[in-house]
């Protein structure tokens, strides 16, 4: 099974692990002010500063609330873009970081009802959205930052059907829309955290399936060439070793330099996911793409923050939640339907292991 829309890439490896389950806050060391200076400096000839985010990482996600906390990076830009939200409920987003009242619903919401499942409930999602209502709340720019919500405006109480799910817009395009509508043509600045396939400029070479339309940065550089950096992570200490880089957090420009010339296949995300049973539990096992183009064909910048992949998952009691857990089961038999990818006994495992934890809580 390719990762070609994304919704299967966006809900891999959703039950829960406790030993990977480690609150993200405060435990990791500050990440170098030169790094997010060299970060920043990057608006100064792109007004669009990509950053291929990996699903659920504590490591990335701690230095992505550290970088959008330090003025020297955030007050060069306008708005951040995130694909972690969905746009019908840009109100409410607009309203939360603004430092206005919503509830719990209307917050949850705004992440729960994308168009793909489970992905972002881990509580790194929350924590972003609450440090950019943070900012704004302590004046850490002259300016307020506007969180755009990347995800199509879906409204999952009228899908019904898989023809209901066939008119949902495609996500890229959405995304690369909001940058147009919102940013480019106010000209203004933003950063955009998207999934990491989605920051990518080509695919891999000579492989089936995969993205069969251009994704965020493709459909950005057809309209603007040049306006937009992308940037990967590097994975692995041996990886940042063989490109040179420092020690953590480190970053290096790729375009123009030795590094345009190196295998991208080095620091590639997961091309394919396999459904596999683990210790009892539905789970899917990765796999990496054979060809890959060079580095500088698909990248502009790599950032290397120590290659931890330890992931925050979200309590599974919140699937026993009966209105939220009947929508998500709504939701998967039409994905099912529609491509085949069945995510109900996944949920059935999260909704069992939940079970479970009550159970040996209440004996």
């Amino acid at each position: 099974m390719t990762l070609a829309r994304c919704f299967c890439f966006c809900v891999l490896l959703i039950v829960s692990d406790g030993a990977a389950s480690k609150d993200a806050r405060g435990d990791e060391p500050a990440p170098s002010a030169a790094t997010i200076a060299e970060l920043a400096k990057l608006f100064d000839k792109h007004p669009l500063i990509m950053i291929g985010e990996q699903h659920r990482n504590v490591q990335q996600h701690v230095f992505l609330r550290k970088l959008i906390r330090d003025p020297v990076f955030i007050c060069r830009a306008n708005d951040i873009v995130i694909e972690f939200g969905n746009a019908r409920l840009q109100h409410v987003a607009d309203a939360y970081v603004a430092g206005e009242t919503v509830t719990e619903a209307q917050l949850q919401s705004m992440w729960r009802e994308t168009e793909v499942m489970f992905a972002w409930n881990s509580p790194v999602y929350r924590q972003f959205y609450e440090t950019v209502r943070d900012i704004n709340e302590k004046r850490v720019c002259p300016h307020p930052i506007r969180l755009l919500l990347g995800d199509p405006p879906v409204d999952w109480a009228l899908v019904k059907t898989v023809e209901d799910f066939k008119r949902l817009e495609d996500r890229d395009i959405f995304f690369a829309g909001v940058v147009e509508r919102e940013v480019l043509a106010k000209k203004r600045r933003a950063l955009l955290i998207s999934g990491s396939l989605h920051a990518l400029r080509q695919m891999p070479k000579d492989e089936e399936g995969g993205f069969s339309e251009p994704n965020v940065v493709q459909l950005i550089e057809r309209k603007h060439p040049g306006l937009l950096f992308s940037v990967a992570s590097v994975p692995s200490q041996a990886a940042a070793e063989t490109m040179k880089m420092g020690p953590a957090p480190s970053f290096r420009v790729v375009r123009g330099t030795d590094l345009e010339r190196a295998d991208f296949a080095m620091i590639a995300p997961a091309w394919t996911a396999t459904p596999v049973i683990v210790n009892g539990k539905h789970e899917w096992k990765l796999d990496a793409a054979k060809r890959w183009p060079r580095m500088g064909k698909v990248i502009d910048g790599v950032l290397y923050l120590g290659g931890d992949e330890t992931k925050l998952f979200p309590p599974p009691a919140i699937y026993l939640d009966p209105v939220y857990q009947q929508q998500l089961r709504q939701r998967a038999a039409i994905i099912k339907e529609f491509n085949g990818q069945d995510f109900m006994p996944v949920l059935d495992d999260l909704v069992k292991e939940a079970q479970a934890g009550k159970t040996e809580s209440h004996p």
